[in-house]
This record gives C-alpha cells, sequence and structure tokens, in this order.
C-alpha cells in the first residue's frame, strides 16, 4: 500500500543486540510488539559510528566525504560549527517542495538554527548539540558518576517532554488533509545515562559480579591500529571505572532503552488512535550504537566494531499486519530513499535513489567511513560482509576480522598469509565502491598522521573539552 505519510522515530547510540540478540536481557516490550508488525532488516549498519556525520547522510543521502560535514559539531574545525552546509538540501525541505507538511522534534545535532533556516517546523529542537548537561530541575540519588550513570529521583526527563511534544504535533498533522513527515528524534539512550529511578531499578537483579559482553580492559589489545590507543574525549577513558561502575552503567543503559521503549509506544498508540495505521510508514532506529565496554570503550571512537556499525532498523509500512525478516544489508543512509519510494512522495527521488530502497536492493555487504573527531583527523574506510570485515586506513593499519570464528573481533588477521587472498578481494571491492562514489582517499595523496588535528597540531595535543562540557562529565 503507497503511504500517504511518513514518520521516523530515532534515537541516538541505540545498540542493535537489545532488539535481535534471543534472550538479551534488556526488556523492550512495546519494541518487541512492533517488530511483530513491521519489517525487522536484521543487517543494517551505520554510515559512521558518529552523530553528526551519520545523521547527514540520513537526511541528504549523501556520504559524509560528499557533504563534507564528517566531525560532529563540536569539533569546530570545519564549516561554522560543524553544520550541514546549505547547500545540501535535505529530504524534508523536498517533502515541503512536494506540498508536505513537515516537523522535527528533537535532536537534530547538524547546526543550531540551520532548521528554522531551511524552514522546516522544528519546535524542541536543541539544534547542534547533544544535551551533554542535565537539566537543573532533575534531582538525582547517590551514587552518580555523569556521564556513565545517574539516577533520576524527581523530575521530567527531556525525552519525556519531545515525545510529549511529538505525539501533539502528531495530533495537529493527522487533523489537516495535507500529507505529512514527521521525525521524532530523541537524544536518548546517548549517554549521559541519566534515567528515571524505575526504569534504573528494573535492572537491580543483574548479578553483583556483572561485567559487560566483550569487556578487556582498555588499551591492551594487540595489533589493533594506532588510532585505538588512545581515548580523544573525557569519557571515553574507562581505566577509572571499576567492576561496579560498569554494572551500574550497563543497568543504566539498558534501563534508559526500557524508558524510550515506554515513550515508544505511548507514541506508537496514538498512531492507531488517530486511524493513520493504514496510511502511514512508521520506522524506528538509531544513528549508531554504543560500545558499552566493548574493548574496554564506551561511548565510540574511532573503529567499526559491531557494537557501534549494526543497528536496528524496523519499518512498518502503511498497512502492514505482520512481521518480516529481510536478511539483505542495508546502510543508514538509505532510509529516507526506502520511507518516500513506497509513499506518494516517490517522485521526489531520483532513479538513483529509488534504487537504493531497501525494498530494491538486496546486497550481501556494507560499507562505511570515518573521517574526523572533535577536529581530529582519523581516515578509515570498511567493508562487512556475512563473514568477513576489513577496514583500510592511509594512515594506519588494515584490520581484516573473520567473524565466524572470531565474533568479538579480537585478533586481527590482516597479515595472516592464510587470509591474504579473502583480504585482496575485500580491499579490491572496497576501492571499488570508494571510486564510484568519488571518494578522494581512492586515488592516494599525502595525509596526515593519525589523530592530528586538521589545524596542523600534532596529535598528542589536547584540547580545551570543558568549553562543551561541565567538568563533571570528565570524571
Amino acid at each position: 500500500m503507497t503511504a500517504k505519510n511518513i514518520i521516523l522515530f530515532i534515537t541516538d547510540q541505540w545498540r542493535w543486540d537489545t532488539l535481535n540478540q534471543p534472550g538479551h536481557p534488556c526488556r523492550l516490550p512495546n519494541l518487541d510488539a512492533f517488530r511483530d508488525e513491521a519489517t525487522n532488516h536484521v543487517n543494517a549498519f551505520t554510515s559512521v559510528p558518529l552523530c553528526t556525520p551519520a545523521r547527514a547522510s540520513l537526511f541528504t543521502g549523501k556520504w559524509p566525504h560528499q557533504t563534507g560535514t564528517v566531525d560532529n559539531v563540536q569539533g569546530s574545525s570545519f564549516y561554522p560549527q560543524g553544520k550541514l552546509h546549505p547547500s545540501h538540501r535535505t529530504y524534508m525541505e523536498r517533502l515541503q517542495d512536494a506540498g508536505y507538511a513537515v516537523s522535527f522534534i528533537g535532536k537534530w545535532h547538524l547546526g543550531a538554527g540551520t532548521l528554522s533556516e531551511r524552514g522546516i517546523d522544528a519546535p524542541l529542537s536543541d539544534g547542534g548539540t547533544e544535551p551533554l548537561l542535565p537539566p537543573v530541575d532533575l534531582e538525582f540519588a547517590e551514587p552518580r558518576k555523569t556521564p556513565f550513570y545517574g539516577t533520576i529521583t524527581d523530575g521530567v526527563h527531556p525525552d519525556e517532554k519531545r515525545v510529549r511534544k511529538a505525539i501533539e504535533r502528531l495530533e495537529s498533522l493527522a487533523s489537516g488533509d495535507t500529507p505529512f513527515c514527521l521525525i521524532a528524534s530523541l537524544p536518548g539512550p546517548h549517554f549521559p545515562h541519566h534515567v528515571p529511578e524505575d526504569w534504573v531499578r528494573m535492572y537491580d537483579d543483574l548479578p553483583h559480579d556483572f561485567m559487560p559482553d566483550n569487556f578487556i580492559p582498555q588499551f591492551t589489545e594487540t595489533g589493533k591500529p594506532a588510532a585505538q590507543g588512545a581515548h580523544y574525549w573525557p569519557c571515553q577513558d574507562t581505566r577509572g571505572l571499576d567492576q561496579q561502575d560498569w554494572r551500574r552503567t550497563v543497568q543504566h543503559y539498558w534501563g534508559f532503552c526500557s524508558f524510550i521503549d515506554d515513550l515508544f509506544g505511548q507514541f506508537r498508540r496514538r498512531v492507531t488512535d488517530l486511524g493513520l495505521d493504514e496510511s502511514t510508514s512508521l520506522a524506528f532506529t538509531a544513528d549508531h550504537g554504543e560500545m558499552l565496554g566493548a574493548h574496554g570503550w564506551f561511548d565510540k571512537g574511532p573503529f567499526f566494531y559491531e557494537e557501534v556499525m549494526r543497528i536496528p532498523m524496523l519499518i512498518r509500512e502503511a498497512g502492514q499486519g505482520a512481521g518480516k525478516v529481510r536478511e539483505g544489508f542495508v546502510n543508514f543512509r538509505d532510509l529516507m530513499p526506502t520511507l518516500l519510494a513506497e509513499s506518494a512522495a516517490a517522485g521526489t527521488l531520483t532513479p538513483e535513489e529509488a534504487e537504493r530502497s531497501y525494498d530494491a536492493t538486496d546486497h550481501d555487504h556494507a560499507t562505511y567511513g570515518y573521517d574526523a573527531y572533535q577536529g581530529r583527523q582519523f581516515k578509515f574506510r570498511g567493508i562487512r560482509e556475512a563473514r568477513y570485515k576489513y577496514a583500510w586506513s592511509p594512515h594506519d593499519i588494515e584490520e581484516l576480522y573473520d567473524l565466524q570464528t572470531d565474533p568479538q573481533e579480537r585478533v586481527n588477521r590482516a597479515g595472516d598469509p592464510a587470509l591474504a587472498a579473502e583480504k585482496a578481494r575485500l580491499k579490491a571491492r572496497l576501492f571499488d565502491w570508494m571510486k564510484a562514489e568519488a571518494d578522494a582517499l581512492a586515488f592516494g595523496g599525502y595525509q596526515l598522521p593519525v589523530g592530528s588535528y586538521i589545524d596542523g597540531r600534532p596529535a598528542q595535543d589536547q584540547h580545551d573539552h570543558q568549553q562543551h562540557l561541565n567538568p563533571a562529565l570528565a570524571q
């Protein structure tokens, strides 16, 4: 059925395994129910494991190297404050040109004020940065270790306010005759993991000696790229966390997911109550995942581990009643063309974009990249097939993982003669993609040393993060 309306419910830093790993301890009754009526794309991958460039790729359909939006806005080394340049039009603007009413609620992260500059209705959008500082009207229990964990005992969580506003806007849009696109974008479960008390208590039953899956003390792995040998944001240094800190961090992260699951359930029920199920496509996803202790990391970094690359991707098409599972590889970049291709706005797509729709493809691999973080240079490109994953860099070592024998990606086998043919094949396939997408890295040239700044400062320099963060977040 062709959808009249489009709704995207997007979260930030949501792990794939919470929805797709059998027996996972994270409790998500509303999303589980939604999965049973939607199409679950189980091999969905982000275009880059970093908020700003991932979102730029989602909303423009272009790779980060094609928009120049390659760093988070806090990097401040690119087009003013990392903003998405106005020359790169978004799908939302194209929908408005086609007569759609478009509203955007919540995290934009592509430059303060740029939504209104583009003429997009954006109540409660937080502009260019993540809301890392807790609202002053929240109260917390002890112990608290921001940004890893903090239990809210009083006050309304900002994501609850965002969903309330999204429901309010949904009701307004549904009452009109104009087709609409509504994007509800939550910062959670991105850190800081400030979570209402009831949702934290849901995971009080975690074993006292609990540790995250795939944990290893940070910076102790060998055979890894130099880019993985240091932290680049204060909270990424996890060497000071003890076992109970990790237990509380996981408890709060899963509690955060369960809290948002409840908010999504409220939103989903309102879609039905308003009679929109037959006319509206609804998707749930995330811009990337969260390490949550894997390889000793918290948050994310310049690497392509499954924990940050693989994302949930649930799409309920208009009128869909039963769940489906699709195993073809799909990319975050192509989500908007997928939603538009099945809607009355299909005519806004170019033929090339329409061919990228999930329903028009059946890929056996995913490709992705990484360029910068907080003004530092990290040039990586990667390809992921069912069994093998390969990453290449012009200024760092290669990586090759056999996910069948080493699903935790512990052993880098790029130098293993037994896999030399596989590595050569994957590298050739990766470079074919890079050349097809006019990626300058495919054509050689000098690159700054790994981790150095775009303005020429060496990697060992550390710029002042506190201009963006409360000192408490560096604990």
